[in-house]
């Protein structure tokens, strides 16, 4: 399990979003990167990343995303593998939420992550380098910095 756990990576909304995000270019290239070549690692999100990303890139953006091309792109990353966020996911993000001091949306990705069987979670809003529930926590620049250095 360990070895499909270190190609199996979970995705947050806040990497996400960045794809289409003109105003942090270093941000948006590392994202970019990151989606366009996988390198034989299984991308995963849940049904939250979706939601938050149409949400962001259509109301959030200082220059939203017209709702065709963010559907287009909703569509694209629906192809991916794509976590059900239920009840019993909420319940488990909630403890985990609790034991950890996180934010209940940061919680969900964990729980997303672990429930998918990853190894990595890739997320702006946790520290970099954080392990929660045997997940490694990577902020995608921090790693592009770490690699080009």
């Amino acid at each position: 399990m360990s070895g499909q756990a270190t190609n199996r990576v979970f995705v947050d909304s806040s990497v996400v979003v960045r794809l289409f995000d003109d105003d942090d270019p270093q941000r948006q290239a590392a994202a970019r990167a990151l989606m366009g070549d996988s390198g034989g690692t299984t991308l995963i999100v849940s049904t939250r990343v979706l939601a938050d990303f149409y949400d962001t890139v259509t109301g959030h953006f200082a220059r939203p995303l017209p709702s065709v091309v963010a559907g287009r792109a909703l569509a694209d990353l629906a192809d991916l593998t794509v976590v059900q966020v239920d009840p019993d996911l909420v319940f488990s993000a909630a403890e985990t939420a609790e034991a950890n001091d996180l934010l209940l949306r940061d919680a969900l990705a964990v729980e997303a992550a672990v429930t998918a069987g990853c190894g990595r979670l890739l997320t702006e809003a946790i520290p970099h380098g954080t392990v929660l529930r045997g997940l490694v926590v990577e902020d995608p620049v921090y790693s592009e910095e770490q690699l080009s250095t």
